[in-house]
This record gives structure tokens, sequence and C-alpha cells, in this order.
């Protein structure tokens, strides 16, 4: 029975490859938006607001996709083994993966508030939107900072301790 419960970790790889084909996806799909954007812009289609807000959106749907690697590669090396990367795409816990992910929602609610105000729709209604992404974000930035908070408090209790990775487990 414990052979099993520890190789269980294995299961990650399912959402590792269903995050890496997401990403993948949305890759794709920016490179299309852009490509489809640069064509409307070349041929004078769209107005210079839309068009704006056009590229906002190829931004947004890459810092998506790369948040999606981003995240797969962490729950891999989290899970299953090490990997060569750099060291900021690298997590050591899930409350750090979740902290990752909570700093590329930040952008990309960012960005799409600046479409809403660039398409020029009801000011009442850019407000309350703009207020409602303000109160995610700082409850977003708050919990990063907790979560910062938390692990500087760890690293000062407990200096000397390793924690157990992937790669420790299959030596």
């Amino acid at each position: 029975m414990k052979w099993l419960i520890e190789k269980s970790r294995y299961l990650a790889l399912i959402g590792v490859l269903v995050l890496f084909v997401c990403s993948l996806t949305a890759y794709v799909l920016g490179v299309y938006k852009t490509f489809k954007t640069i064509v409307a812009i070349s041929l004078s289609e769209v107005k210079d607001d839309l068009a704006l807000s056009a590229l906002f959106d190829c931004l947004d749907t890459i810092l998506i996709a790369t948040a999606l690697l981003v995240i797969s590669v962490s729950l891999y090396e989290l899970f299953i083994g090490k990997l060569e990367v750099p060291d900021w795409m690298l997590v050591r816990n899930l409350s750090e993966l979740k902290a990752k992910f909570a700093l590329v929602i930040i952008p990309v609610m960012a960005v799409k508030f600046l479409q809403r105000l660039l398409q020029g729709e009801d000011a009442l209604a850019i407000l309350y939107y703009g207020v409602g992404i303000a109160l995610v974000i700082v409850s977003l930035a708050a919990f990063n900072y907790v979560s910062e908070k938390e692990k500087m408090d760890e690293l000062e209790i407990h200096p000397e301790e390793d924690e157990t990775r992937a790669e420790d487990l299959t030596k």
C-alpha cells in the first residue's frame, strides 16, 4: 500500500501534460490573434483605440500561455523530478505556485480593464469594473504578502532544513 501511495505522485503528470497542452494552445492562439491584428492594422480596417485594444488582447493571451507553462514546469519539478530551467520558474511548494499564478492574474486583469477603457463603454460601468478589479488585485497582493512572510518566517525558524524534492525520492 505504501508503494502505491508513494507512486501516486506520478498522477501529477496528468496535470502537467494538460497544462502544457493548454499552454501550447494559448501560444498558437496568441500568434493567430497577433497575425490577424497586424493584418487588420496594416489594412487600416480598425481605429487606433480598437487596434490598441486588440494588441492588448494579444498580450493577454501570451501572458496566460506563459503562466500555464510556468505552472506546468513547476508542477513537474514539485512532484516528478528535476528540470534544467531558470530558477525563477521553479517553486518550492504549492503556496509559492499559487503566489506565482496570482502575480500573473494581476497584469491580465489590468489588460482587461484597459481594453474596456479603450472601448469607451459607459463611464459608470467602467468605474464599477475597475473597482472590482482593484479589490481582487488588493486581495491577491495581500495573499502574496502573507505567503512571502510565512516563507521568510519558516526560513528563520528552520534555516538548516532542506525540503524534500521529487528528485530526492528517486535517489
